[in-house]
């Protein structure tokens, strides 16, 4: 199997973090990171947590709420350039830990939600 190179170092960072944090990640086409760093999906707020019934928008949803005020939900973000993270969430107070690049794909940030994240892993 050909690992994505982005995939893969966002991978290594994660597996570094905190066991029982909490993330905010548009998995849309980041899935396979999560399962390879042994995060559990329930540890994740995603775009899946959306419920399908509210449409255009549902700004009760946990996914909204968390897009609005990650801090309140979660200890990590995730964005990639362009995904709905990076679009659509509050990112103004938040700290970024670590930038990461890979050729011919969009960047990502993984930023601290929390002033002070869980223990390390």
């Amino acid at each position: 199997m050909i690992r994505n190179p982005l995939n893969s170092a966002v991978q290594r960072v994660l597996a570094r973090l905190p066991r029982n944090s909490r993330f905010l990640m548009d998995i849309s086409e980041h899935v396979g990171v999560m399962e390879q760093a042994g995060i559990p999906l329930r540890q994740v707020v995603n775009n899946e947590n959306h419920r399908v019934w509210k449409r255009p928008s549902d700004p009760e949803g946990l996914w909204e709420r968390a897009l609005a005020d990650p801090p309140r939900y979660v200890d990590f973000v995730i964005a990639f350039d362009g995904d709905a993270v990076d679009q659509g969430a509050n990112l103004t107070h938040l700290t970024v830990q670590i930038e990461i690049h890979a050729t011919g794909q969009p960047h990502a940030r993984i930023y601290a939600a929390r002033s002070a994240p869980n223990q390390s892993r």
